[in-house]
């Protein structure tokens, strides 16, 4: 393939996460990447193998691939936990055209073009904040700000969370007013998303960045970035009766009454109690992947509340009883090898600003203090994926 072609599949690969808003569209670059990968895959099987970065792929994809085809032989929802094992598949190719036509010298044309896209999605969450319609005429969900997602959606808050390390690195050599800006503006945007795991990944990431790549006036630094925060959350609650109920909602966690930390919680409680049931019922391969919500009248209380809603929960709201539950123990000891494997290979392969960046976006996705998307579902396994492939392209020492 000519020189071109590196930037030309960066692009692809970008345009996964851009079109996103826009549903089932995401899986056309995906299919052509996952096309193109069949091709390499046959074409230049040699060249792969002597790859360090198609080994770990491999590794963790097959760790995926696994769980999914382990829990599939007693789920509650065979069809759909054989489908999601077929389509991962996608994943698996689309890596493989990655790895065999981006080159090193391109890394930082995928930081600039994940800025940009991100920094776009940032600035039309504002505007339809302040006109109540984005610049393609969306609307928001209703008590948060989404963006370009639009309606009945919630987001934008989680990715421009994981996306806000690789930005940051992009903009390390731009001038400190313009990184500033940028930054303080994402925070702003993913604060009004509502979403508070999407605040606590934040709030990682700037501490991780500043741990790691404040080395002189860290202090200082502290403290005007304190000053600025408290500012920033004083005019937001002032302004954002949206943001005053998201904290009221947060600060019942520290009541004493179950009722009250369920409601801290958005009714999650009953939500991992179910889980728990299931895992208790299905310890070794559990009762599917995605086959929660067929599942989840089986196991939940009789005053369930999200069945007095008249529905069930569609995941367990958390990574940990989600494998657990719709894995099982297995896929648990499988994911823990599949995260050794994959940081091992970091270690030895290690850049310090752009592995540090998509190593993050990763390491605040499975938080176990958050309560993020299905691992299983589309969505979030696209985004992971993304920065997956990200951590392992740019985990390469003269990158």
């Amino acid at each position: 393939m000519q020189v071109n072609s590196s930037k030309a599949v960066i692009g692809l690969f970008v345009l996964v996460i851009f079109l996103l808003p826009f549903s089932r569209y995401t899986e056309l670059p995906l299919l052509i990447l996952s096309l193109s990968g069949i091709y390499g895959l046959v074409k230049h099987s040699a060249k792969l193998a002597q790859m360090p970065q198609f080994k770990i792929l491999s590794i963790v994809f097959a760790s995926y691939f696994l769980i999914v085809m382990i829990s599939a032989l007693d789920s509650y929802w065979q069809e759909k936990t054989f489908t999601v094992a077929l389509a991962s598949l996608r994943f698996y190719l689309a890596g493989i055209t990655l790895l065999l036509y981006v080159e090193k010298k391109d890394i930082p044309w995928l930081f600039k073009l994940v800025s940009w896209l991100t920094l776009f999605w940032t600035i039309d969450a504002l505007i339809q904040y302040i006109v109540g319609f984005d610049l393609i005429g969306r609307a928001s969900y209703e008590g948060r700000l989404n963006g370009i997602f639009g309606e009945h959606h919630v987001k934008l808050g989680p990715l421009l969370a994981l996306a806000l390390p690789v930005v940051m690195i992009a903009m390390r050599n731009l001038p400190s007013f313009m990184r500033w800006i940028s930054v303080l503006l994402m925070i702003v945007v993913i604060i009004l998303s509502g979403t508070r795991s999407a605040w606590i990944m934040m709030l990682f990431t700037l501490v991780a960045y500043w741990l790691h790549h404040v080395k002189q006036r860290r202090w200082q630094l502290l403290f005007k970035t304190s000053i600025i925060a408290s500012v920033l959350v004083s005019v937001l609650w002032l302004f954002s009766t949206d943001f005053q109920q998201r904290i009221n909602r947060s600060l019942a966690i520290f009541s004493t009454s179950e009722s009250a930390i369920d409601f801290a919680l958005a009714d999650r409680l009953s939500i991992w109690e179910t889980s728990i049931s299931m895992i208790k019922e299905h310890p070794i391969n559990g009762i599917g992947a995605r086959a929660f919500r067929v599942a989840y009248p089986d196991y939940a209380e009789v005053d369930d509340v999200w069945q007095a809603k008249g529905g069930v929960a569609m995941h367990a709201h958390h990574w940990v009883l989600e494998v657990l539950a719709e894995t099982g123990i297995v896929g648990l000891i499988i994911v823990f090898f599949a995260i050794y494997k994959l940081f091992y290979f970091i270690k030895n392969n290690y850049h310090k600003h752009y592995s540090w960046a998509f190593m993050i976006a990763l390491i605040s996705a499975f938080l176990p203090i958050t309560s993020t998307y299905s691992i299983f579902s589309s969505f979030w396994s696209i985004c992971i994926w993304f920065f997956g492939m990200g951590l392992i392209l740019s985990s390469q020492k003269n990158a």
